[in-house]
């Protein structure tokens, strides 16, 4: 699983597109080979997306989704919240420009793409941070997305997470509570846990 976290040089045949569905709308995708969830939007992410749907009519006015990959979380919520500005990020280039052009496929105005690894190259601070996060690369880099996360926050700003109770969502919501101070559970559905974590003053 770390090639997913990794740069590949990849052919052109690796490339292809998908077509899939968030909320009754459908959303064009360019992926690729060795990339994560490659043929449609994974379960989890789709959980955390009909979540935040469903608990937010507003995102207030800036997001970030760290570790976008090719983009689904990003792209699904500018296109619903498009008074918003995101800033998507991710540590590998072949996923930047998958995002980059999967945000024109989409007609997507109000995000932009970052290469990142975690806040390496981000100074903003944020209303949301929305992520699926990269659970195969070990808890460290978990803990660090979590406490940067607090760094970059604006005061009464949201970290919000889809994480499996297998991938080890017990740990990962106690430490977002040793962090923030508090946690709470937004949805559980089939082993996924929607966490979310509120920056206090």
């Amino acid at each position: 699983m770390s090639h997913y976290f990794e740069d590949i040089k990849h052919n052109k045949e690796d490339y292809f597109e998908f077509l899939d569905e968030v909320n009754n709308h459908s959303f064009s995708f360019l992926s690729c080979n060795n990339v994560f969830s490659k043929e449609k939007i994974d379960y989890g992410t789709k959980v955390l997306l009909n979540t935040v749907l469903k608990n937010y009519t507003s995102l207030k006015s800036n997001v970030l989704d760290i570790g976008c990959g090719y983009g689904a979380i990003g792209i699904v919520l500018s296109y619903h919240y498009k008074n918003t500005q995101f800033l998507m990020s991710d540590v590998t280039k072949t996923a930047v420009e998958l995002a980059k052009v999967n945000l024109q496929k989409n007609n997507i105005k109000n995000a932009i793409v970052i290469q990142s690894d975690l806040y390496e190259n981000i100074s903003d601070m944020f209303d949301f941070i929305i992520t699926n996060p990269p659970i195969k690369v070990g808890k460290k880099v978990l803990t660090n997305l979590i406490e940067g996360a607090h760094k970059h926050l604006n005061i009464g700003g949201h970290i919000v997470l889809v994480i499996k109770k297998s991938h080890g969502k017990d740990s990962i919501k106690k430490y977002m509570e040793e962090t923030f101070s508090n946690c709470e559970v937004l949805k559980r559905e089939k082993g996924y846990y929607i966490l979310k974590s509120e920056k206090e003053a």
